[in-house]
């Protein structure tokens, strides 16, 4: 029965209703083909996922002429998770209503996820005892201590600590890895199973299936490895990886190869058993990769020379500290840091702050840039509020990833709303999702034209604002003291990345994260009495 004064708007609105229906149906449908999620198994999935992604692109030609376009679109469907209706009955939004008082925060920071894994392949792959203070209780770590245990490492958590074992040599040969949903991880796990002789598998999340592995899979013949993508014209994970075990003594590492792979393959080296040269040089990332990498290795005893240019690591076994020290995180720490922007008042952060590396010093000037005083001592990391938070003319983010631009574009909301002005949005990527970036200043009664922020404009809102990842749920959990009561539909997104950030934030402005002690009963406290309804 066709509708009588249906706007084309509204036509399409019903349509988006339907497709939404299929493909919660075709998910659920998908669900049957998979095996339950095991780390290691799944490969009757993997099986169907090619034949569908076969059939969709024969399907897809007579529909779109984009092949590319038509990729990606059956990656996103395949990864999509929908509720069922009676979950979606019992979702409540979580709304954001910070205290606005000044903060005054003295806490110790968080350590650096990367760091923290480094340390971790280090010690597994050397099989000597140590133990990791505070590694943060993310996703990314527990997918590596999974996957490195698997390979045959005793890794395992204690409390908040990462406790390694002595455990035999690693071996990778014929086994599948779930690598989970970070690069770094499928980077260290794949470079130390290169040298040794051996095929094996590595499975994914839907982050690392929908990665670009384009320049890592150019690079690895290089070191005498081949590697396969298991879905046809994929770029991503499943891949199956060929080692021949046979490295090269001088290897040089290609422009386009990302930070996370250079520092896999410094850590890396050091279990090839041979005496090998590395050249950085042409890498964008090598000298800030080799600065962080080598002090580790200086603490482990393992002997290397030179420069980006020629870095030479030999042979020989690792002696590791008991209790490596750990850095600050600065993609995570730049976002408490920054409360002072939104809030005024005072951060402090106990721990050692990577100085020297890009990043910590790019994180640093975009903190200033945006009128902060910051203090570095060789303990803490100190953010204050100054008058100049709203007078301050750019935010400056230099070289710094595409994790910390959810951060900038809020801080640019704040110095909009403090100032009154359009204020320029830092330099976005190609790529970037406007759509998304609109939805997010819409939140704070913004509005983005012509990559500047216009504060106090009235534009359309989503009612509840859904998070793409850990980044921007901090960064709308910041705009909401620009604007309270903004509503979020998925709060536990940040729980990823740093499960106490809620703690901290709804214990502003001065949060205690100290653990209370559970009350001991004693004789002489009341008993709780049974009472049986009659």
């Amino acid at each position: 029965m066709i509708k009588k004064n249906i706007t084309l708007v509204e036509e399409i609105s019903e349509l988006d209703v339907e497709l939404m229906k299929l493909l919660a149906r075709r998910s659920k449908l998908l669900q049957k083909t998979r095996r339950p999620k095991k780390e290691g198994s799944g490969t009757s999935g993997i099986a169907s996922e090619k034949q569908l992604r076969l059939l969709w692109e024969a399907n897809a030609t007579k529909f779109s002429k984009d092949p590319r376009l038509a990729r990606q679109l059956f990656t996103l469907i395949q990864d999509i998770d929908f509720t069922t209706k009676a979950a979606s009955d019992e979702q409540t939004e979580f709304v954001l209503s910070p205290n606005r008082k000044p903060v005054q925060v003295d806490l110790p920071g968080p350590a650096s996820l990367r760091a923290s894994r480094l340390w971790m392949t280090l010690a597994a792959s050397s099989g000597t005892s140590c133990r990791l203070r505070s590694v943060p209780t993310a996703d990314p770590v527990h997918e590596l201590v999974k996957a490195l245990n698997q390979a045959g490492a005793s890794l395992h958590r204690q409390d908040d600590d990462i406790v390694s074992r002595d455990a035999s040599v690693l071996e990778f040969a014929d086994k599948v890895i779930f690598a989970g949903d970070d690069a770094l991880n499928f980077y260290l796990l794949a470079l130390m199973a290169a040298g040794r002789h051996g095929t094996l598998k590595f499975t994914g999340g839907s982050v690392l299936k929908d990665a670009d592995l384009t320049a890592f899979r150019h690079f690895l013949p290089q070191i005498g490895a081949r590697m396969a993508h298991v879905v046809p014209r994929s770029n991503g994970l499943p891949v199956r990886l060929e080692c021949s075990g046979v490295i090269p003594d001088a290897i040089a590492l290609p422009a386009d190869l990302p930070a996370e792979a250079v520092c896999a393959c410094l850590v890396a080296a050091t279990t090839w058993d041979l005496r090998v040269t590395l050249n950085l040089i042409n890498n964008p990332h090598g000298e800030s990769c080799l600065l962080e990498v080598r002090k580790m290795l200086e603490q482990c005893g393992i002997q290397a020379e030179g420069t980006a240019s020629a870095f030479t690591i030999y042979p020989g076994p690792a002696a590791l500290p008991a209790e490596p020290g750990l850095t600050l995180d600065p993609s995570i720490s730049v976002n408490l840091l920054a409360l002072p922007v939104f809030a005024a008042g005072t951060v402090r952060l106990s721990g050692v702050w990577p100085s020297g590396t890009a990043e910590g010093d790019d994180a640093l000037n975009l903190l200033r840039s945006a009128g902060l005083r910051v203090e570095v001592t060789a303990t803490s990391v100190t953010s204050s509020h100054t008058p100049e938070v709203a007078r301050a003319i750019g935010l400056e983010t230099g070289s710094l990833p595409a994790r910390y631009l959810p951060l900038s574009i809020a801080m640019a909301c704040a110095r909009a709303k403090a100032t009154g002005t359009p204020v320029p949005l830092p330099p976005l990527p190609a790529d970037m999702d406007t759509v998304l970036v609109d939805g997010f200043v819409a939140q704070a009664n913004m509005l983005l034209d012509e990559g500047k922020v216009f504060p106090s404009a009235d534009v359309p809102a989503a009612a509840v604002w859904s998070s793409p990842d850990a980044f921007w749920t901090m960064a709308v959990a910041m705009l909401a003291f620009l604007r309270r009561s903004i509503k979020l539909s998925n709060p536990g997104s940040v729980t990823d990345l740093m499960p106490s950030f809620w703690t901290l934030y709804n214990g502003l402005p001065t949060p205690d994260m100290s653990r209370k002690p559970r009350q001991e009963i004693t004789d002489e406290q009341p008993k709780r009495r049974r009472i049986i309804a009659g």
